[in-house]
């Protein structure tokens, strides 16, 4: 039991109280859903988009409704197939928008009555896998998924945080996934640490391997991965909090000096504070 307070009152929920009122909830948002599915077919059709000069239908609702542009492909996909029998599963509840995409899909593949029906008992993740089984993947669609490719990163304003995102084509994201996944293995597993984070520093390892390949490159020069400056009167003053950062520009922090410290191969070049190198 929980004790929920709203409104400046105070009861007693149960745990399937609340879980009901959570279904409840997804039900009321799918019928909402479906409705917009049925304005956006009757504005599709009126050619709203190039009147307000909109590149796409999709472009013009995405904007409009303040969602993503996969959000509003897939309203226009349900919109667009007028399938009866998955519009009433829609609108009654039965089925969210993902799973409406993914049944029109299926039902484009030529899939029958039965197949159909085997699919509503499939979890999201085992229909995406049916309907990729039979969707036909043309010379053209391969050449579009590699020209597509591609992969972003963006640092903070002061580079102390980056954000990666992109995209791959199957087999080359199949590659990628396996090598993080053979390099988390060689980790030892911290408590707490989640899979997302051991593949993150999977990739990080694979990419220091690929910088240094033994500390020298191909041509057997000596490769610096990182080079650190380190203000010692403030970095002291902190105990490494301040006065680290690389030379790139990123700030570094006590602990990544300590581990620059204990397992890098360190070279130490001492300068004075015009930047006059006074020792080696």
């Amino acid at each position: 039991m929980f004790i929920v307070q709203m409104f400046g009152t105070t009861t007693t929920r149960s745990i399937d109280s609340l879980e009901q009122e959570l279904l409840a909830c997804q039900t009321d948002k799918t019928r909402l859903v479906f409705r917009q599915v049925e304005l956006l077919r009757q504005l599709d059709v009126a050619q709203v988009a190039a009147a307000d000069g909109c590149r796409t239908m999709i472009d013009w609702a995405a904007s409009r409704l303040d969602v993503s542009r996969p959000i509003a492909k897939d309203l226009l996909v349900v919109a667009r197939a007028q399938n009866p029998q998955i519009d009433r599963m829609l609108e009654t509840g039965e089925i969210g928008l993902e799973r409406a995409v993914a049944l029109i899909r299926l039902h484009n593949t030529g899939a029958g009555e039965e197949l159909m029906a085997d699919a509503l008992g499939l979890d999201l993740g085992g229909l995406w896998r049916l309907v990729a089984s039979r969707e036909r993947l043309t010379a053209e669609d391969e050449s579009k998924g590699f020209s597509d490719r591609f992969l972003v990163m963006q640092p903070s304003l002061d580079e102390s945080w980056w954000k990666l995102w992109g995209g791959l084509p199957g087999p080359d994201g199949e590659i990628v996934e396996k090598a993080l996944l053979a390099r988390a293995d060689e980790f030892p597993r911290l408590e707490g640490e989640d899979r997302s984070q051991r593949m993150a520093d999977a990739l990080t390892s694979l990419a220091l391997d690929s910088l240094t390949g033994g500390s020298e490159d191909a041509s057997g020069r000596e490769v610096v991965v990182a080079e650190v400056l380190v203000d010692a009167e403030t970095a002291a003053a902190t105990s490494g909090e301040a006065g680290v950062v690389l030379s790139s520009g990123p700030k570094v922090g006590a602990n990544v000096l300590s581990e620059i410290l204990c397992t890098g191969q360190i070279r130490v070049i001492v300068s004075d504070d015009k930047g006059n190198r006074v020792d080696y």
